[in-house]
């Protein structure tokens, strides 16, 4: 009876699945058998396997090799199949989408950590000083025009006089007391270095005059180019060498810089060198200076451009300013200004916060080794097919450039300690060049921009496998070969017209005075920025006409045609999206990794049960002395191995005696007792989780209504507290041993009572014989007697 008791138990739980470490199998073991991806292994696999991993372990080449492999590990290195390793894509996808967010996190630190919002505020401020004031007509004492607005060369001049002194050196206070140091800009940016102010002339006879006029005009003065650049001095220096002139304003000084920048102007492009002056350090010796440079007749038919250069460091914001004032006097005659303001941050690592930014910059440099490790890899294997995938070329675009900016960082930080040391030891008459710095600065932050542009748009790659984000892919792909037709229609249309308002325009609407500015001007037009005003002012009839028919044409038909095109392609690929399945959803992944944490959690409460049960029932003769055997057998009753039920005794057998003692047990039941109240309260957690992050809908897609309300309300029965479930696990753990001693009181009677029965029965039987024989041999007689 005892063993037919035996028998009905119901077999264990299995083991909760568990993933080997650093491992991309899930590997299971279910009543003994090892499970891989949900595939049995034979035992003999498993010997191999087990043997492998033992290699592995011992054999740290082998150990590191295969811990780089899974460090590298991406869908193309793996070559990952979407179909038949599902869940083994989406985890990979899952890790390399997390692995890449840290690394966003840490590009988005670095590029903010280069910029400030106090960049536009100094340039700001730095322009209402120099830009934005207006000159005084003294004739009249009305205001005249500001920096922008100038156009005659007398107006280049009082600037310099009246606007620039100012401007340029802040020496006195409010209520007209002097400053206690010189050099500042609006009392706070510090001038580094002179001002330098440098002239780009050409020569006399740089153009051909036309054989009519050549005896009425002698001078012809070009538009400014290398070729046409004059190099010999002129006023007080005039017919004298280089050399021997001691002016240096009037005597050509060459570019001693090997990384000269050109300078583009409204009107050409010019390079460095030049006519060059260095201004004093006070404004006082600046106005003194610059009418001298009057009166010298500085400015002549031949000058083309004046650029005044100075950078300036404020030292509360940590920001370099990099100025530049740009007068080009055109070949037509009058003036055209422009102006740079460039404001960076040369000098990296001051506050606390710059020197975290510099860890993320360590940091970004150990990523991108990382991924150029990960392309490299996933080029070997996948060859010439790794760049039919935009997304990959997507990557080398970014790894590139990105060791672009990591080159430049350095050199920067090089660079900017050498000028800095040179600006300590110099002459404040001398001009400190920080023009090619702060402009490669520039650029790099334009650079590390488009990078971060790049990254972001590269978060596509990793979600893919939604049907929503792919919504955008596939409706370019889809109507991309309907649009490049009507792209070529609409160009042929659109540059018809560009043409046309350039040839018909260009001379008197500024929008219109080149081809480019023409193609900006109808693209302008299209967003519904237009000034018809001009138009109508260059030709009362054309102008009107060219409108009217570029908008009916281009913004009420050819624009909506291509509305149309895409509007149509996105019906329809919805209308497929709608019918399609997701290949994983996020949502499900983490609803999945839910259920199977509270089933792994639930096998495990089962099993520590089950062995406490085990240990309740194993004592038969309740001598409080637990023998191997009697453990061995109530064990084995359970299904478990013959491995596990040696190793849980053998850790709480102290002595060693086989036989597991009074406090032995009170041991092992308190470390079971110890482990269920962590699980619960694990669960507890996991619940609570639940439900803040994953509320569960009300009705499910495909209608089981009543399988949800059910779930839910098995999950509400198991939510009890830890001092219930204890007090409840107590009572059974009584009620158990207690029907563990009747059963085993009912086997010893009923044993007994089957060695009772035995002997009685085999008396009945022959007194049933020996009555049967009689009865035969009666009838016989009987019958014998008839």
């Amino acid at each position: 009876m005892a063993f037919e008791h035996q028998q009905h138990r119901s077999s264990p739980p299995p083991a909760y699945s568990e993933t080997a470490a650093g491992g991309m199998d899930n590997e299971m073991y279910v009543d003994g058998t090892l499970y891989v991806d949900g595939i049995p292994v034979t035992r003999g696999d498993q010997q191999g396997r087990s043997r492998r991993n033992n290699q592995n372990r011992n054999n740290p080449c082998e150990k590191a090799l295969s811990l780089l492999r899974k460090l590298w590990a991406t869908q193309q290195t793996e070559q990952i199949d979407r179909q038949q390793h599902k869940d083994k894509y989406v985890r990979t996808t899952i890790r390399e989408l997390i692995i890449y967010l840290i690394f966003l996190t840490i590009l988005s630190i670095v590029v903010f950590g280069m910029v400030s919002s106090n960049m536009f505020l100094l340039t700001q401020a730095l322009k209402s000083a120099i830009t934005d004031p207006q000159l005084t007509d003294l004739s009249n004492n009305k205001t005249g025009p500001s920096f922008v607005d100038l156009d005659r060369m007398e107006d280049f001049w009082q600037y310099m006089t009246d606007i620039a002194t100012e401007g340029f050196f802040t020496e006195n206070w409010y209520n007209d007391r002097n400053v206690s140091e010189y050099g500042y800009l609006l009392f706070e940016n510090r001038l580094l270095g002179a001002i330098q102010m440098r002239q780009k002339k050409v020569k006399n006879n740089s153009c051909l005059v036309a054989e009519d006029f050549k005896q009425e005009i002698k001078f012809c003065y070009n538009s400014y180019a290398p070729t046409y650049e004059d190099t010999t001095t002129f006023g007080p220096c005039e017919n004298l060498e280089n050399d021997n002139c001691t002016n240096e304003a009037f005597k050509y000084t060459p570019s001693t810089s090997w990384f000269g920048l050109s300078t583009t102007g409204r009107v050409s492009v010019y390079d460095q060198g030049g006519y060059t002056k260095t201004f004093a350090a006070t404004a006082a010796e600046f106005t003194a200076e610059i009418e001298d440079l009057k009166q010298g007749l500085w400015i002549t038919r031949g000058t083309r451009a004046i650029l005044v250069d100075f950078t300036v460091y404020n030292a509360n914001l940590n920001l370099f300013c990099q100025v530049q004032l740009i007068f080009e006097f055109p070949a037509v005659g009058g003036l055209l200004t422009s102006s740079t303001f460039r404001a960076v941050k040369l000098i990296r690592y001051v506050q606390t916060f710059d020197y975290f930014v510099l860890g993320c910059e360590i940091l970004f440099v150990i990523f991108i080794l990382y991924y150029t490790i990960e392309e490299i890899l996933e080029i070997r294997n996948c060859k010439f097919s790794y760049f039919k995938s935009l997304m990959n070329c997507l990557d080398i675009i970014i790894i590139l450039l990105s060791y672009v900016c990591i080159i430049f960082n350095i050199y920067r930080q090089i660079q900017v300690d050498s000028l800095l040391d040179t600006l300590i030891q110099s002459d404040k008459r001398e001009y400190n060049d920080f023009s090619f710095l702060c402009y490669w600065q520039y650029q790099f932050n334009i650079i590390i921009s488009i990078t971060i542009f790049l990254a972001w748009i590269k978060v596509f790659k990793y979600i893919s496998f939604n049907k929503t984000m792919t919504q955008l892919s596939e409706t370019l792909a889809k109507c991309a070969r309907d649009i490049s037709g009507f792209a070529i229609m609409f160009f042929i249309i659109f540059f018809a017209y560009a043409q046309l308002g350039y040839l018909t325009f260009g001379i008197q609407v500024e929008s219109f005075r080149a081809f480019q500015y023409s193609v900006y001007t109808l693209f302008l037009i299209i967003l519904g920025i237009f000034d018809f005003q001009s138009l109508q002012q260059a030709h009362r009839v054309l102008g009107p006409l060219f409108f009217l028919t570029y908008v009916f044409f281009v913004f009420f038909v050819l624009l909506n045609m291509f509305l149309a095109i895409i509007n149509d392609t996105y019906v329809e690929v919805k209308a497929e999206l709608r019918n399609k399945k997701n290949e994983f959803e996020i949502s499900d992944f983490v609803k999945q990794g839910y259920t199977k944490m509270r089933e792994r959690l639930t096998v495990k409460r089962d099993r520590i049960a089950d062995i406490r049960r085990a240990l309740a029932l194993a004592d038969l003769n309740r001598d409080k002395r637990l023998e191997f055997d009697e453990w061995r057998t109530e064990m084995k009753s359970r299904g478990y191995a013959e491995e596990e039920i040696e190793t849980i005794f053998s850790k709480y057998d102290l002595n060693g005696d086989r036989v597991l003692d009074e406090n032995e047990q009170r041991a092992l039941s308190n470390d079971l007792l110890r482990q269920n109240d962590a699980i619960l309260r694990e669960m507890d957690e996991l619940n609570l989780s639940k439900k803040n992050n994953m509320p569960v809908d009300n009705v499910d897609e495909e209608g089981n209504d009543r399988s949800a309300s059910a779930t839910s309300q098995r999950l509400q029965a198991h939510e009890v507290s830890v001092e219930e479930y204890n007090e409840l696990a107590k009572r059974l753990d009584t009620m158990e041993s207690s029907v563990g001693f009747v059963l085993t009181k009912i086997d010893n009677v009923a044993s007994k009572l089957d060695a009772y029965e035995k002997p009685k029965s085999k008396t009945n039987k022959k007194s049933r014989q020996s009555d049967s024989k009689n009865t035969t041999d009666d009838m016989e007689n009987e019958s014998f007697q008839e």
